[in-house]
């Protein structure tokens, strides 16, 4: 296992001992600009999912393949990777908006009572602290300024807020989004780590198979069901595609995992 500074050079040569990468000659040149682009790391620990035939404590081994089929896994991976990034945009868009737009009525109707209305600013008060300690004590005025700037991790705490308290205003926060109804807090959850996982360059492979496991296989289906339904909105059939083979490959590989080791 790779634990130090590697060049390219190196890189190439460890992916051919350790990986069973094969290169022709005239790849070199363009492995190292991909090495160089798409970072070993990413690149290797997503491709890599597909290739393994043996994971122990002490041995690995992976089937032989051309470096055009590592890549061309990856390729696929980071196409799936940015159709999904797209969707959690347009998803997070809708529900940031919707999020300010009904938490502000709230806070500004007499439909909350005294320790409601407190909890809320509470919650917003804790965020914006940490953003912008130099303005006033916020006392649940111009929320709708307050809950665009918010993160998808932080608004979610509004959103379980109206989930545990508010069921009626939750119900129209996800209009359109009835998988969302079910296991609400997990699925929101899953999605935002999810989002985290993507936009700092982690393949989708290995965020699937960092899902639980048992020595029956998955434990954790809610993110498989959650990727799938992300993955759903403004699909087209080679995204599928891909989609199925991302999830065939990551199957295996726990599978492997499984049988050469025990787990809880």
């Amino acid at each position: 296992m790779m634990r130090e500074y590697f060049d390219l050079e190196r890189q190439i040569v460890h992916l051919v001992m350790d990986k069973s990468v094969m290169f022709e000659h005239s790849d070199f040149d363009i492995a190292k600009r991909l090495l160089r682009d798409n970072n070993y790391r990413n690149l290797v620990s997503c491709s890599k999912i597909k290739f393994a035939e043996l994971i122990g404590n002490s041995m690995r081994m992976y089937r032989s393949a051309d470096f055009k089929e590592w890549i061309e896994y990856f390729e696929m991976d980071r196409k799936v990777s940015k159709h999904l990034m797209s969707n959690l945009i347009d998803l997070e868009l809708t529900i940031n908006s919707r999020v300010s737009h009904y938490v502000s009525e709230l806070l500004e109707s007499s439909r909350l009572s005294n320790f409601e209305r407190n909890a809320i600013i509470q919650i917003v008060s804790q965020i914006r602290d940490r953003k912008e300690t130099k303005f006033s004590i916020y006392n649940g005025k111009a929320t709708w300024d307050y809950v665009p700037k918010m993160t998808f991790g932080e608004m979610k705490q509004l959103v379980f807020w109206l989930h545990g308290n508010k069921q009626e205003t939750f119900f129209k926060l996800i209009d359109g989004y009835s998988f969302l109804r079910r296991n609400a807090r997990s699925r929101f959850n899953e999605l935002n780590h999810l989002r985290n996982n993507l936009f700092h360059l982690t393949p989708l492979t290995i965020h699937l198979i960092h899902a639980k496991i048992s020595k029956k296989g998955l434990k954790n289906m809610e993110r498989r069901k959650v990727v799938r339904w992300i993955s759903n909105i403004n699909s087209y059939q080679e995204v599928r595609n891909d989609f199925d083979e991302i999830c065939f490959h990551s199957d295996k590989y726990i599978a492997i995992k499984n049988s050469l080791r025990n787990v809880d």
